[in-house]
């Protein structure tokens, strides 16, 4: 009787920590769709948390605007919903292709008249903000990033070259 009355608790204890669902990451919840008491199936959607932490801004820049980003980079941001101040960030990443190349159907070029459309990359820039600012900054607001790519200026010049030397070699 002693072992079962164990087995049972130690079954109850696996049910009471399938009760508690803990986020992977901190941060404020929004369009929750859960209440207190209601079962849940695996997969359900029940809300999203927004990290606190790691705040960042996805930038849709033409490619033209990309040649000179790099990593790295500052940048400096505004945002419509502070007036006036400035934030500082910098590039996190740039994306490894075209926003239409990930897209759920991404375009399937045929040949014939084609005109040529300006495509967007998607970077990644994180923001260095202070607490104050963080209590603000919520998805879905309006900025305007600046990039700072004065540091990658010689690298055109550069691919020129190498482009140069690797067309007379191979002639």
């Amino acid at each position: 009787q002693g072992e079962a009355a164990r087995a049972q608790l130690a079954a109850a204890d696996v049910n009471l920590g399938s009760t508690i669902v803990r986020a992977s990451v901190d941060g404020r919840v929004g369009d929750k769709s859960v209440r207190v008491g209601q079962f849940v199936s695996q997969g359900t959607r029940m809300m999203s948390v927004v990290p606190l932490n790691a705040i960042y801004i996805t930038a849709n820049y033409k490619e033209t605007q990309v040649g000179l980003m790099r990593p790295g980079q500052p940048a400096s941001i505004e945002v419509d919903a502070l007036p006036g101040v400035k934030l500082d960030g910098h590039v996190e990443s740039v994306s490894p292709g075209t926003g239409a190349q990930f897209s759920l159907l991404p375009p399937q070029n045929a040949t014939g008249n084609f005109t040529k459309i300006v495509q967007r990359v998607p970077v990644r820039i994180a923001i260095d903000a202070g607490p104050e600012a963080r209590k603000v900054l919520v998805p879905g607001l309006s900025v305007e990033v600046t990039v700072d790519t004065i540091s990658a200026k010689g690298e055109i010049g550069q691919m020129k070259d190498q482009e140069k030397v690797r067309r007379r070699d191979g002639q």
